[in-house]
């Protein structure tokens, strides 16, 4: 009996130490909140009563009642001050109060087993409350994402992962639109393959921004005869005469027995009836969505001034006595520089712009182009020939949004083309940008950085103003003896019925002085064929066209045979052999049905692109095929 009384009054003391240590820190703890010194100012929150002067804690398991709620700040704060906790989480209970402790049992079931687990809780009851009250609470989780910077849009192309290829933050609100692909004609039902020429070149320099921000393109970005126009076909310059090219090899991406062909038209370098404009037209879009970002190469650049960029370039391109006038739009639309003459005014031209056109406001593009097309109309009226040009990232959000609805608006437009140049991604609407050149006469292109702008405005600024072909199609005939079926690679959008090659009311495309532009056809040959020795005809190729400035129609053919065909794929021309990979690269990337993607695939692709490259003396368009195609093998693994 004594001994147990002895164990009882052990067991008792350690109780008693215990509860009065958790009263003395709780105590502390209750001084060091009220203290000024204890922390940082917390954020504004409802004020806590001490323990002693509150009411017994509600139960940790139920929800905080409301006044204790702390809604998530907006912005919200940095952690360093942050000491509410997450909106959505209870608040953590106040250290218990006094009949809320674990209490040593006091009786013969209070065994050394049990003392030692109510000493364990005690303190871990102890441990929790001090938590409570001394650790700051992890910050709150934000109600919403807070609007990206330009750092942090740099940062989502550059340096995040995307979720999955062809996605990037800040694209979801790009327009392209899927064309199809072109199937396998049998020869024998269709030999005749018809379409409208395209020196557009906008799809490749999209994928390449793409691709230097760290994403795969959409499919439906890539357009396979953009890719190929791209680089050089290397075909010989021509004077006052348009030429085709025929080019046949085997192809090395597709089974035995079946070859590649190429078609190639080169416009003349020099032609006596050419149409330079007297008179160009800018329409700028200085709506707010063009102080995004314009391309993700490295260079940091606004879509605002990329477009002052290319407007400077072209001036400084233009031969004195061009009259050049510039509209800018947003919601509201205004003449900038009435048309004036670029002789003396260069300067003039520029300042008002860096003063006038700047990112703000709502997109009415068809207003825009209404008010160019006024004053392009009113230059045509003295007998000057015009060219309205269209800079903008195709978003169009006030008035006129579609392609149909902005060419009824702006009416008759006589011989009046349209050029577009297209800049940034995320948003940006391809297929207004595209449509609107081809319905308008004119061609599209688009810039993501300054080099690419001085290539457009500078190098090829005689291509890019002077026309040297209306309405210009191709009709290819194939022999069904010795093709049994062939498949046209891109231009799956420049469609022309087989019966309205000779008409004449049937719109296809324009031509600038020297641009060239090139198809290619995978061709599954008869049996006899195969022998390249064969003098038998395989197709041959008509253009025709519109001269521009006389209205005449020209037609002129080529034919290429079984004896034309290269041995071997390598013994092909290396210009062949760029527009060959070029055009695979974007079957790829546009996922054709004729392409099985594999990681072995890709890296023959940038073997090819390379040897093409040392072929061509180190084509620096070469050299960067080979390594976008690089980009894209890593990014698809």
């Amino acid at each position: 009996m004594q001994q147990f009384d002895s164990r009882t009054r052990i067991w008792l003391g350690i109780g008693a130490v215990v509860v009065a240590s958790l009263l003395a820190t709780a105590c502390a703890s209750d001084g060091a909140d009220t203290s000024p010194a204890a922390a940082p100012p917390p954020a504004p929150q409802p004020s806590r009563q001490s323990l002693s002067d509150s009411p017994p804690p509600e139960p940790a398991s139920e929800a905080p009642p409301p006044a204790m709620a702390s809604p998530a700040p907006e912005p919200p704060p940095p952690p360093a001050v942050v000491l509410s906790p997450p909106p959505a989480s209870p608040e953590p209970a106040p250290p218990p109060a006094l009949d809320a402790v674990v209490v040593v049992p006091t009786t013969v079931a209070g065994n050394q087993a049990a003392a030692a687990e109510a000493e364990g809780a005690l303190a871990q009851a102890q441990a929790e409350a001090d938590a409570a009250r001394v650790a700051p609470a992890p910050p709150p989780a934000p109600a919403a994402a807070p609007a990206r910077t330009r750092a942090s849009e740099e940062s989502a192309w550059g340096s995040v992962e995307p979720t999955r290829p062809g996605e990037c933050w800040g694209c979801s609100s790009n327009i392209f639109r899927d064309y199809g692909v072109n199937p396998f004609v049998d020869t024998l039902r269709d030999p005749l393959s018809t379409f409208a020429l395209d020196v557009d070149t906008a799809s490749y320099v999209v994928t390449r921004n793409y691709l230097d921000g760290g994403s795969l393109p959409p499919m439906e970005a890539v357009r396979v005869e953009e890719f190929v126009n791209y680089f050089d076909g290397g075909y010989e310059p021509e004077w006052d005469e348009f030429a085709i090219h025929m080019e046949a090899a085997p192809s090395p991406f597709s089974r035995d027995g079946y070859v590649l062909l190429r078609v190639g038209v080169r416009a003349p370098d020099v032609l006596a009836d050419v149409v330079i404009p007297d008179s160009v037209i800018v329409v700028m879009d200085r709506s707010g969505s063009m102080g995004e970002q314009a391309g993700y190469g490295g260079e940091w650049l606004d879509r605002i001034q990329l477009a002052h960029e290319a407007v400077d370039l072209l001036l400084d391109g233009l031969p004195d006595g061009t009259r050049v006038g510039i509209v800018a739009y947003d919601d509201r639309v205004a003449t900038v520089v009435e048309p004036s003459d670029v002789a003396g005014n260069r300067d003039r031209i520029m300042r008002r712009i860096r003063d006038e056109v700047y990112p703000r406001g709502s997109t009415n593009a068809g207003a825009g182009l209404e008010r160019g097309f006024d004053l392009a109309l009113d230059e045509a009226s003295r007998g000057r020939d015009v060219l309205v040009m269209l800079l903008s990232d195709g978003v169009a959000n006030v008035g006129a949004t579609r392609t149909d609805q902005i060419l009824r608006d702006i009416g008759d437009r006589g011989d009046i083309g349209l050029t577009t140049i297209g800049v940034g991604l995320g948003p940006f609407n391809d297929v207004l940008m595209e449509q609107l050149a081809n319905s308008a006469d004119g061609t599209y292109h688009y810039i993501d950085s300054t080099h690419e702008a001085r290539r457009i405005f500078g190098s090829n600024i005689v291509s890019l103003l002077a026309l040297a072909a209306r309405d210009a199609k191709i009709q290819v005939e194939f022999n069904p003896d010795t093709v049994l079926s062939y498949r046209l690679l891109g231009f799956e959008n420049r469609d022309v019925a087989d019966e309205d090659f000779r008409d004449n009311t049937v719109d296809a495309g324009e031509v600038g002085l020297g641009q060239s532009s090139t198809a290619l056809y995978e061709l599954e040959l008869a049996g006899r064929s195969r022998d390249r020795s064969s003098r038998d005809w395989l197709a041959t190729a008509t253009l025709r066209y519109q001269r521009p400035r006389r209205g005449s129609i020209t037609e002129i053919e080529q034919s290429v045979t079984g004896a034309d065909i290269a041995r071997s794929f390598a013994s092909a021309s290396p210009h062949f052999r760029l527009a060959a990979v070029a055009a695979e690269f974007a079957e790829v990337l546009r996922r054709s049905p004729f392409v099985e993607y594999r990681d072995a695939d890709m890296a023959v692709l940038v073997d090819e692109a390379w040897y093409a490259s040392d072929d061509l003396r180190r084509d620096r368009d070469a050299e960067e095929l080979a390594e976008l195609i690089e980009d894209a093998r890593r990014l698809g693994r």
